[in-house]
């Protein structure tokens, strides 16, 4: 029976690197059914051995936020597609639920960053192709192919017509966006994702694991810098500075990746003032967010209770209104919080957050303790 029980839990972790690994290289609104369906056999799993699922201090926060989204969608003026965001909450939730009770040991842990960084790394390639193919179609004779940026770009437009609702999306020329369907997103993943490259490329022992997320670090930083992302650039700036300087391995380490962003960090912000008509649509861009910013503060300060609701498009309908452009967001994501959420909205994340980065503290400085006594 334990052997049995074994054997089936190795098998549904198997299929949980698989998601892990492959769902995000999939269309935005596929990814988030994986996580769904295979909420079933787990709890099917889980209840076969006896066991309950831990929610934990760190779920109960993410609950709560999950929870507050959700309802948002009652006084919301997209109704349904802020109802569809709290969804996505949900996903979330019960993607941390799977992976909370399943990655319960350190060989498990390991592979579970390992796939992540795998994901990391083949949306990085993806990026660059598009990035690349783009600039040398444009600036050469002999070149004249383009990777579909984004990837499904033609498959969204299809999936997207269905909702009763538009959502926004065109194609982007320079400004990679891989598998997602804006360059932004994109960043955001993989300023996530960069630092546990990072951190399994210098903290797994010599081991393939070690050897994989070292590659998938190299495509994963050019990745982001074909984003052409300022924020994001500024963000893992900060978060591999974080690590240089707390430990004297870790620099020694990292410092040839830093070279990498000291060079590419200049030559896309470049690249990308060269492809915006002589810089006009560059400065138009910081014109822009700065008045998306102003707009969305006073939605902050005249919703500063209850937000607006859950979603950009509450945003994206104010600033069609109000500027006349058709963006979809803040531009700024704790704004972006503050507007959807209001001031209940912020403490639920901010608790969430907090709880998030003295879990990833807590388990960084386990890892290299248990590092340093296996050496």
């Amino acid at each position: 029976m334990i052997e049995q029980s074994t054997k089936s839990d190795k098998s549904l972790f198997g299929i949980l690197l698989a998601i892990i690994g492959v769902s995000f290289t999939l269309p935005e609104y596929i990814a988030p059914l994986f996580v769904f369906f295979f909420y079933i056999p787990f709890l099917i799993h889980f209840k076969k051995t006896g066991r309950n699922a831990k929610i934990g201090t760190l779920g109960k926060a993410y609950m709560g936020y999950m929870g507050y989204m959700i309802i948002s969608g009652i006084w919301s003026n997209t109704h349904i597609l802020s109802s569809l965001i709290g969804l996505l909450w949900m996903g979330c939730f019960l993607a941390y639920l799977e992976i909370a009770n399943m990655v319960n040991q350190k060989e498990k842990l390991k592979n579970a960053i390992t796939a992540l960084n795998i994901s990391s790394g083949i949306i990085g390639i993806i990026a660059i192709l598009e990035f690349v193919t783009y600039n040398l179609s444009k600036y050469t004779d002999w070149f004249n192919f383009t990777v579909a940026n984004p990837l499904y770009y033609e498959f969204n437009d299809k999936i997207f017509n269905l909702f009763p609702f538009e959502i926004v999306n065109y194609p982007y020329a320079s400004r990679a966006s891989a598998t997602f369907d804006n360059p932004l997103i994109l960043a955001t993943f993989l300023a996530i994702t960069i630092p546990f490259c990072a951190f399994s490329s210098i903290f797994f022992k010599h081991s393939r694991n070690r050897k994989i997320s070292r590659f998938c670090l190299i495509f994963s930083l050019v990745g982001i810098l074909c984003t052409e992302s300022r924020g994001a650039y500024i963000a893992i700036a900060l978060s591999l500075f974080t690590l240089l300087v707390s430990n004297k391995r870790i620099f020694k380490n990292l410092l040839p990746f830093i070279f990498v962003l000291a060079i590419g960090i200049p030559l896309t912000i470049s690249l990308r003032y060269a492809n915006s008509a002589n810089g006009n649509e560059f400065l138009a861009s910081n014109s822009n967010r700065i008045a998306i910013w102003g707009v969305c503060a006073n939605l902050f300060r005249e919703n500063w209770l209850i937000g607006l609701g859950a979603g950009t498009e509450n945003i994206h309908q104010e600033l069609i209104s109000q500027l006349g452009i058709n963006r979809s967001h803040a531009h700024n994501l704790f704004l972006e919080i503050a507007t959807e959420g209001g001031i209940i909205g912020v403490i639920l994340a901010g608790i969430a957050i907090g709880y998030t980065a003295r879990n990833l503290v807590k388990l960084s400085v386990s890892y290299t303790h248990l590092r340093a006594h296996e050496t």
